[in-house]
């Protein structure tokens, strides 16, 4: 296992670091900063979660949080676009930001000489934006053919469907938003937005790297100049309680089939259990769905599954692309792959499952940005910083009866489908 300075924290104290941990603090203003020093790094990453996402935008409005991210480096009350960019790349920072349906992240990684020059500008983007007129109508321009051109990427159209679908309008909607709603879409909604949601109370901050974790939590504590109450949690919405299914036509010789159905979120302890079941599935060439459905079968040229983690609930995806002649046979094939898994799951399988799982989460230590993003989502979903070695623990702990356990109890069921091509599958 590659060595870390990660031990056992407990909860977050105001004011003070938890025990065990680098960094693991709330400061006055709500943030939350927790962070991991790792003494062999010649690089520090830093990411920041704003609890803002696709699931805040107003029903009248679909599209907005999405804009409001895509703006962000488009300038501030001190650079322009130009010398913004011209200032992140004159210190070597790498930078990027993300919309998801629950929030919304923004990451930097830089030297470690150069912190307070990527923490100063860091603080120019979430706290000063500009949101110049031009950039906004160029976002909405851009959200408009992305949605248009998801008729040409069939993959990606098949998600976007199934997702809404599965969750709804509110919570499933595609991040871009609507042609019909983001056109109605004003540069005053998009700062009242960051103003409103991009505030520092709830918001979580993680470093990871070689950085000083005193003048960091110092740095840090003017970082987002918004004010507010942190907004209250949020519930995904149920599942369907029954099978729900759409078409949708496309005159093509591919048929995408998507299907969707409930599993147990991250902090469940049956996580882990669950991870390994969906390795089963899909990991890599060894999966079944590749073995069954590809491999021996030749009905699809692309199989997979995978699951999502939502605060209070998940979800698994499968998805099969393949032809309209096999359509019919790929699904009725993919069911009785999962209907299977609970009766005849193998010690074989699991041990490889386990291999493929923690040989992809210890080599991830090697990287710093995947460390804080780690770190972000431990914060995230489970109120804490995970020691790697209690996830070891936890993966080496699953049996095969555990995996069948509960594949049993949680069938997949019913589940929402999504079938893009010529024909409807039953």
């Amino acid at each position: 296992m590659p060595e870390t300075t990660t031990s056992e924290t407990s909860a977050a104290r105001p004011g003070g670091a938890s025990a065990g941990s680098a960094l693991d603090t709330i400061l006055p203003d709500g943030l939350r900063v927790v962070g991991e020093r790792i003494e062999r790094s010649e690089g520090v990453a830093l990411a920041i979660r704003i609890p803002a996402g696709t699931k805040d935008d107003p029903a009248n409005k679909l599209g907005l949080a999405n804009l409001v991210q895509e703006t962000l480096f488009k300038g501030t009350r001190k650079h322009d676009a130009r010398a913004l960019s011209d200032a992140f790349d004159f210190y070597g920072i790498h930078h990027g930001n993300h919309i998801g349906t629950e929030t919304t992240q923004v990451w930097l990684g830089f030297l470690p000489e150069y912190t307070a020059n990527a923490l100063s500008l860091l603080r120019e983007v979430v706290s000063q934006p500009s949101f110049p007129q031009k950039d906004c109508e160029t976002a909405k321009v851009q959200a408009i053919q992305e949605l248009k051109r998801l008729d040409d990427e069939p993959l990606t159209k098949v998600f976007v469907l199934l997702k809404e679908l599965y969750f709804g309008t509110a919570w499933g909607h595609p991040e871009m938003g609507s042609e019909t709603t983001v056109p109605d879409i004003t540069r005053s909604d998009i700062e009242a937005f960051w103003k409103a949601q991009y505030i520092p109370a709830g918001a979580t901050v993680a470093v990871a790297g070689k950085f000083d974790p005193q003048a960091l939590q110092k740095d840090l504590e003017t970082l987002v100049a918004n004010q507010g109450t942190a907004w209250p949690q949020e519930n995904p919405p149920p599942p369907p309680d029954k099978p729900v299914r759409q078409h949708v036509y496309k005159d093509s010789e591919q048929t995408q089939i998507a299907m969707a159905f409930p599993a147990v979120p991250r902090n469940d302890p049956a996580y882990y259990v669950l991870r390994m079941a969906i390795r089963i599935l899909a990991g890599g060439m060894s999966g079944r769905l590749f073995t069954e459905v590809r491999e021996k079968r030749g009905l699809v040229y692309s199989v997979g599954a995978q699951t999502i983690s939502l605060r209070g609930s998940g979800v698994v995806y499968v998805y099969a692309g393949t032809t309209t002649p096999r359509a019919a046979e790929t699904l009725q094939v993919l069911k009785a792959e999962l209907a299977r898994l609970g009766q005849d799951a193998t010690q074989e399988e699991l041990e490889r499952a386990k291999i493929g799982l923690k040989a992809h989460l210890l080599m991830d230590q090697e990287s710093t940005s995947h460390r804080a993003r780690q770190l972000l989502d431990d914060v995230y979903y489970e109120s804490r910083a995970v020691p790697v070695a209690e996830i070891v623990q936890k993966i080496n702990a699953v049996t095969v009866d555990d995996v069948k356990r509960y594949w049993t109890t949680h069938p997949f069921e019913p589940y929402a489908l999504v079938m893009l091509g010529r024909e409807a599958l039953e």
